[in-house]
């Protein structure tokens, strides 16, 4: 009986009675109008865009800093890379806008990584500025949530001092706020410091725009 069982079964799976081999699969995938999977790829950018538009060096300070800032908890936030890549940018960007009155300069720390220093008449002229914060915010129209709750905005600062040297007015607003936005009592107490401080190498100004660099 058993050899009679054997053969049988023998005999069934060759005549396909248990597995269809693949070609007759496909066939009958085929005849049923169903499609292998098919694979697909999507292109992706590791880089941000301003730093790949930058060029090898670009890319080449974005890794250093990504590599070793980024590891240990006292790290580089790698998502503001973007942001202060841009920021710098824009700093070399206003290194020969004018006007200016030209002459003695302040002596600004390399750490503050600025293009060129800044001229102490360009610096007067910005301390000078009579307007008070209250008066700065309500120079230009209200761009967003944080204006109209009073904080002073980079747009504000540049409009209330039309006239001044463009990377001067950058470098006192960067002395109050490592952002574009700051609270107007620190913006006041700020300006007051630095217009109040009669020291020869405006030491005021100086440390606390060293002080926000590296913070920011």
């Amino acid at each position: 009986m058993l050899p009679l069982l054997l053969v049988a079964a023998t005999l069934l799976v060759g005549s396909n009675g248990f597995i269809a081999p693949p070609s007759s699969r496909a066939a009958h995938l085929a005849s049923r109008h169903i499609s292998a999977p098919t694979s697909t790829t999507t292109s992706l950018n590791i880089l941000p865009e301003s730093i790949a538009a930058g060029g090898p060096d670009a890319a080449r300070g974005y890794f250093f800093i990504w590599f070793f800032g980024g590891s240990g908890g006292g790290g580089v936030a790698l998502r503001q890379i973007p942001q202060q890549y841009a920021k710098f940018r824009s700093l070399t960007e206003m290194k020969d806008d004018g006007p200016s009155a030209g002459g003695e300069t302040v002596g600004l720390s390399p750490l503050c990584l600025y293009p060129r220093d800044l001229c102490r008449a360009d610096l007067k002229k910005v301390l000078n500025n009579k307007l008070s914060v209250e008066k700065m915010v309500e120079v230009v129209p209200k761009p967003n949530y944080l204006i109209e709750r009073g904080y002073l905005c980079y747009e504000s600062f540049v409009a209330a001092n039309k006239g001044c040297n463009p990377l001067t007015v950058r470098a006192v607003f960067d002395a109050m706020s490592t952002g574009d936005n700051v609270d107007p009592e620190l913006a006041q107490s700020k300006l007051d410091l630095f217009r109040n401080d009669d020291s020869s190498d405006l030491s005021a100004f100086k440390n606390e725009l060293l002080n926000t660099k590296l913070t920011g």
